[in-house]
């Protein structure tokens, strides 16, 4: 039965115009260019526009923000940079008008790593990440908790050149303690931790296990030490 009240040869020629309806958008669709079928699903991670003020540490998180993004979609990529400058705006859209003349290739593919490097070259100055370097070689625990030690630690260990090297959490470790409280240093060097995380966790630990205790004094009797 080809269907109820329908002759067979109308249902026929309805299968055949819906078949004909999805071979043109599937045609449509795979002459569009591959980026922007994925510009709609870039746009739907609500991605931060950026505007080009004079705002070193918006530019770096712009970037991470850009970066967490294109993880998330498995974005290849030689699509990055145009769905990055698609959220360019203001100053900063003129400035890549500019610099995209001298960084286009013969293919018309600018690598994300190239795009990142020129960006954060205009909108994040030597010298300043130089003084960021400088202070994450220089920071101390002091009154901060493990935790907010820890996080601002992770802040500006990007700035430290070696971090990018494979190798160089070793490094990060033993920085890391240098700049923990003494009593806290004196106890967790000793298990010669080589990993990040599994350091700041028995930092936490010790912090947790010492907070709280009291200790007895000549006069008084037990004090609270925190």
């Amino acid at each position: 039965m080809a269907g109820r009240g329908r002759p067979a040869g109308a249902t026929n020629k309805l299968l055949e115009r819906m078949t004909q309806v999805l071979e043109t958008l599937a045609h449509n669709q795979e002459a569009e260019p591959a980026e922007y079928r994925g510009l709609s699903s870039f746009t739907r991670h609500n991605p931060p526009k950026f505007e080009g003020k004079f705002d070193p540490e918006g530019a770096q998180r712009w970037i991470t923000d850009m970066e967490k993004i294109f993880h998330a979609m498995g974005c290849r990529d030689e699509h990055k940079v145009t769905y990055a400058t698609y959220m360019l705006s203001g100053e900063a859209e003129n400035w890549w008008r500019f610099a995209s003349q001298t960084l286009l290739q013969e293919d018309g593919y600018i690598p994300w790593e190239t795009f990142k490097a020129t960006f954060l070259g205009n909108y994040f100055p030597r010298d300043l990440k130089k003084q960021k370097a400088r202070e994450f070689l220089e920071l101390k625990q002091g009154n901060m908790s493990v935790g907010g030690y820890a996080a601002k630690f992770h802040e500006l260990m990007k700035y430290w050149p070696h971090y990018q090297h494979n190798d160089g959490e070793e490094d990060l470790c033993a920085q890391f303690e240098h700049g923990l409280r003494p009593d806290i240093r004196a106890t967790v060097s000793v298990f010669q931790l080589t990993e990040l995380p599994t350091l700041v966790s028995k930092c936490r630990i010790f912090e947790a296990n010492t907070k709280g205790k009291t200790v007895d004094t000549r006069i008084g009797g037990p004090v609270r030490q925190d």
